[in-house]
Formats: structure tokens, C-alpha cells, sequence
């Protein structure tokens, strides 16, 4: 039987979050916070009508014939640290055209009395953006240097077109987001736990070829940004009593940062130390609460730094079916629509790809589909006992430069497995370490370190930018 995960949580705009990450390089580690902010002031000017004022006009617009450019005003409060980096967020409604082009402004302007005879005039080019239906994301990083007010102005770029975008009037304002702080690093893997009445599990110390779930726990610490395990994070059968003995002695400790998702043995009902008869994951749910979410009701996402990550159930049946048109499916299209990050993170249970002893398993192919259709840039999975890290490529298996790479990491404890059938555009395969794997996320791309526990002589590094 296949896994149920956890809750759609969408986070309001227009907070301060504060995430914690350990920077690479050993900095010391500090919040990083990421605020976002409604303009002040904005208007559009037009060289159709070069002496009308629009500062109440419910949209902004973009144009080169005739001439229309709009301006924003923000102003940025008090920061936590130093800017890492500045997003504009706009809302399209209409894209007849696709090139933005966002500049600084020289001079002073009034939301209510600037008109196209009078603008200012634009100066250095902030961002570069492209226009779609919905929102979207533009890096305006060299705009923000702290805080104060900053002035911004839209204006066409190739190639040129009508564009369309809600005004601060709307119900769909602009926003200015800023994170300052160090760039969080989060850590994942799956096959965690063992059953506490498993020989092997040995008061929690493990042998020498199973339940060393210690050992990786040891790996984690209180200043990452988040903790991501990847399915049958306790077994046998996920018990709420087993959860709290086994799981809870080791990668408990880290249960505020924890964001789970359900692998199959979640879902076993019999087999293990107080197993759920029904096979609805009552242990599941029950220990790791509103973070798993509810039964039939297991997806969510949620934001670290400048990331938006994505937690889904590929244990189809609980929550009525993974493929198109399905809930969860549904719910994944619409998240992406309203989440457009410039880098996005996903992961559930079983891999798509895999040289494992399984090979790989159907059940999210949809999810991977609607994930590379967004642009999404890294999945991880667990269920395999052991690492392998791909090539990024397309649902078809053919490697692309744009498409997603995929990591399995199911090293987080239980007995290790061989390899089988090698797959295209595997890159690095490991059975001899337990360990996490790391990723350091930074507003335009990642670092990824696998980090073996005690004992384990895989070290697997790189590095790779966002779509």
C-alpha cells in the first residue's frame, strides 16, 4: 500500500518569515528573513495621452507603441541583515507582449500627479522579466540596498508588447520581497527508523548493518532551515507508540523543523509495535500533528528563503488518486500558479527514477509533468535503500538542461540495498553509507552535499542554478 502526506498550507504575503540556515563556509548562523512589502505609491504614464494623470487606475501597463511604462514607490522598513536578495512579484492580466524591463528611477514623482509630459526618466536597468498570464517573479536584487524607499519604473523591453499587470488598487498588488540573512541549508533522506522490538534496533544504537537512524541524526542541527524525511521515517508500520520510542530518540529531536511525508509503511496496519488496523497512518499523523496534516489531506508547501517547496503524497489511494484531474493534482497546478519562485523544490515517497532494487514506480509521473511544465528544478525521493543522484531531465528520460534532477535518499538508516538495472542519466549511485543529504538554497540555485554518518565514505558535492 502506497503513503499519505501532509496538508495545503499557503503562507499569506505580506509577513515577516523567518527561517534558520547554516551558510556554507562555516559563517555563523543567523535568521534569515525574508519581508515583503505592498507599494506605496504607483501610476502609469502614456504618450497617447501625455498630460492625463492614471494614479488611480486599477492596472499598470506596459507598452511601446504608443509609449506606456509604469512606476512604483516601496518603502523598506528596518532589516534583519544584509539584503541577499530582492524579488518584484506582479500580476499579468494581460501579455500581448513579453519583455519587461525594470529601472531606477531618476527623479521625484507623485502617484497622483505624474503624467508621461513630466515622468522621470528612467535610469540603470534593475531586472529583466518575462510576461505571462499570472504572477510572476523578476530579480531586482541591485535596486535594494537596504533599508528606505525605492522608486522602480516598467517598461517595455523585446519583445515589446501590450502588457497588463494589477496595480496597488487591485486585488492582486504588487509586491516587493526582500530577504536578508544567510541563505538556509535543509536536510532530507528517507528509510529512517527501526521498530523498536527489532533486534537490530538495540536500545536505539542499531547493529552493524541496520537501524542507524542515530548515526544520521547526529549529522542534523538545530540551525538548519528544515528537516525533510521522505517517507517510512519509523517502522514497521509507522505506529504512533513506535514513533515515539524509536523515531523520537533520534531524528525526533528535531521534530519543530521536521517537514514529513508518508512512505508505504506508514500505512501498513499490522506487522509492528502498534500498528493502525484501519491502515490510515494514525501513528503517522498522530505524532507529527498539524505537519503531516490529516488523512486523505497529506500535501502541502510551504516557503524557505526564496524557495518554494512542495510536499506530496505518492501514496495515491488515501487521497483519491495521484494522476490528472486528481485532488492533489488539482491542488499541485494551482500551488504552482500562485507560488512562482524563481526556484522551486518538490519530494514524495517513491522515485520516478531509479537503479534500485524496485526501479522506480509510475505513481507520480503527473506530479513530475505539472513540476517541469513550472520550471520546478530539484525532486527528492526516498524508498530505495540507497543514494543516487540524476542527471536533470524530462518525464520521458531524456536529459535537458531545463528539466528536473532528481536525488533518492533513502540512507537514513535501515539496511542497505543493491543496486539493479542502471538508468540513463544516473550519475552517482552509493549502497555503502547511511547519511543526509544537504542542500544550501540560494536565491538563484543550490549546493547539494551528501553527508555520510560515521564511518560512511561517500562524499557526493555540486552545485547548479535555477531555471
Amino acid at each position: 500500500m502506497r503513503a499519505l502526506r501532509r496538508i495545503a498550507l499557503f503562507a499569506p504575503l505580506g509577513v515577516l518569515v523567518l527561517t534558520f540556515g547554516a551558510p556554507a563556509g562555516g559563517e555563523s548562523a543567523r535568521p534569515l528573513a525574508t519581508i515583503s512589502v505592498r507599494p506605496i505609491a504607483d501610476a502609469l504614464v502614456t504618450s497617447a495621452q501625455p498630460r492625463r494623470n492614471f494614479g488611480k487606475s486599477p492596472t499598470l501597463q506596459v507598452d511601446r507603441r504608443p509609449v506606456v511604462r509604469s512606476y512604483l514607490r516601496f518603502r523598506v522598513g528596518s532589516l534583519a541583515g544584509k539584503v541577499r536578495h530582492a524579488t518584484l512579484r506582479l500580476y499579468v492580466t494581460r501579455a500581448r507582449g513579453r519583455g519587461i524591463r525594470v529601472a531606477n528611477v531618476r527623479g521625484s514623482w507623485s502617484e497622483r500627479r505624474v503624467v508621461f509630459a513630466g515622468a522621470p526618466r528612467l535610469r540603470a536597468t534593475v531586472g529583466l522579466g518575462r510576461a505571462k498570464a499570472g504572477w510572476i517573479d523578476i530579480d531586482v536584487t541591485r535596486a535594494v540596498r537596504g533599508p528606505g524607499t525605492v522608486n522602480l519604473s516598467l517598461a517595455p523591453d523585446a519583445p515589446a508588447g501590450s502588457i497588463r499587470l494589477g496595480s496597488r488598487e487591485s486585488k492582486r498588488q504588487p509586491q516587493l520581497i526582500v530577504a536578508t540573512g544567510n541563505d538556509p541549508v535543509i536536510a532530507a533522506a528517507g528509510q529512517l527508523t527501526c521498530d523498536p522490538t527489532s533486534p537490530d534496533y538495540n536500545g536505539g544504537n542499531g547493529s552493524a548493518i541496520d537501524c542507524r537512524d542515530k548515526d544520521t541524526a547526529a549529522l542534523l542541527a538545530n540551525d538548519l532551515g528544515a528537516v525533510l524525511t521522505l517517507g517510512d521515517a519509523q517502522y514497521y508500520c509507522g505506529g504512533l507508540s513506535a514513533y515515539q520510542q524509536a523515531y523520537g530518540r533520534a531524528w525526533g529531536k528535531f521534530k519543530a523543523i521536521t517537514h514529513p511525508v508518508p512512505g508505504n509503511h506508514d500505512y501498513v496496519s499490522s506487522g509492528g509495535t502498534d500498528c493502525d488496523p484501519t491502515g490510515k497512518g494514525a501513528g503517522y499523523f498522530g505524532y507529527f500533528g498539524a505537519a503531516a496534516g490529516t488523512y486523505g489531506k497529506s500535501y502541502y508547501s510551504y516557503d524557505v528563503g526564496t524557495w518554494h517547496l512542495i510536499a506530496l503524497d505518492s501514496e495515491c489511494t488515501p487521497v483519491g488518486g495521484c494522476g490528472p484531474g486528481s485532488l492533489e493534482e488539482t491542488w499541485l497546478r494551482a500551488d504552482l500558479a500562485a507560488h512562482p519562485n524563481k526556484c522551486t523544490l518538490a519530494y514524495w515517497h517513491y522515485p520516478i527514477f531509479s537503479s534500485g532494487m524496485e526501479g522506480g514506480s509510475p505513481e507520480a509521473t503527473t506530479f513530475w509533468t505539472d513540476l517541469d511544465a513550472a520550471g520546478a528544478d530539484v525532486v527528492l525521493n526516498g524508498h530505495e535503500h540507497d543514494y543516487e543522484r540524476f542527471a536533470p531531465q524530462h518525464i520521458d528520460g531524456k536529459a535537458a538542461a531545463n528539466g528536473i534532477r532528481e536525488f533518492v535518499v533513502g540512507t537514513g538508516g535501515r539496511v542497505r540495498h543493491p543496486f539493479s538495472t542502471v538508468r540513463a542519466n544516473s550519475q552517482v549511485r552509493d549502497n555503502s553509507s547511511w547519511g543526509v543529504l544537504k542542500l544550501t538554497l540560494h536565491p538563484s540555485g543550490y549546493n547539494w552535499r551528501f553527508e555520510p554518518a560515521a564511518g560512511g565514505t561517500l562524499h557526493d558535492a555540486g552545485s547548479a542554478s535555477c531555471h
